[in-house]
């Protein structure tokens, strides 16, 4: 297993994937931008109407779930395996798909379980955990995440319908800390942009709100490519690593 994984070369490699063609990456990403957008309306409505239950936000958050993981295989398999993928969304129930969402869902979910322990210690009112005060329970990020980004490159082999186990330990990798500063890097990149998006937004929510209520949608698909771009450059990033990891 090759140990010599440069950050400078994933970067650049995953943002020139991402950025060297934009009009193009506009294009082949409307359709899945514009379902995100409808589905987060949905249920800005839904709320808004105050008929939106924690069961409808479930709902919800998969099927954006399941949209971003068609993403990741698109962007998997065209770096992996040179596969063109014309309409990702096609993929949407597919069987990898759903195993991919799972598996991405399961893993996120372990690194973030420390946040949902505290939100739970403190929803009961419960001030110690195991004799530890549960202000300190959020220190337990610090394994989980180690060991989510030990785990990680296994996305791509489940968007090669490739058999894993994610418990027997066989899939880790030697890249954590690296994997870990690449996904704080690429995250940064897009702060300034969304930040922007969302000044912009509450300039006129507190200027202008009826004019706000007509181009919200335009807004939020804005946001949405954003965040599109950004979530193909970290699945890019998880491509080339699995590469490097493989060769």
């Amino acid at each position: 297993m090759n140990d010599n994984l440069s950050i400078n070369e994933i970067i650049t490699k995953s943002f020139s994937y991402t950025f060297s063609d934009i009009k193009k990456k506009f294009s082949e990403s409307f359709f899945t931008v514009l379902l995100l957008t409808i589905i987060f309306n949905g249920l800005y409505f839904l709320v808004l109407k105050n008929i939106a239950t924690k069961f409808t936000f479930l709902i919800f958050f998969s099927l954006m779930g399941l949209v971003i993981s068609t993403i990741a295989y698109k962007t998997h398999r065209e770096i992996l395996v040179n596969q063109t993928i014309y309409n990702p969304l096609l993929k949407i129930f597919d069987y990898t798909n759903l195993r991919y969402f799972f598996y991405s869902a399961l893993i996120f979910s372990f690194a973030l379980s420390p946040v949902f322990l505290k939100y739970y210690l403190d929803v009961n009112n419960i001030s110690q955990f195991f004799g530890i005060d549960s202000r300190f329970v959020v220190l337990l990020l610090i394994p989980t995440i180690y060991l989510t980004f030990k785990i990680i490159l296994v996305l791509p082999k489940i968007s090669l319908n490739q058999t894993t186990n994610i418990f027997n330990g066989k899939e880790f990798n030697n890249y954590s800390g690296k994997l870990f500063l690449i996904f704080l890097i690429i995250t940064a990149a897009f702060i300034l942009p969304t930040y922007l998006v969302f000044a912009i937004q509450i300039y006129f929510v507190e200027n202008s709100q009826e004019f706000y209520k007509f181009i919200k949608p335009f807004f939020d698909f804005i946001s949405f490519f954003i965040s599109y771009l950004n979530y193909t450059v970290v699945f890019a990033a998880i491509s080339y690593s699995y590469k490097k990891n493989n060769n």
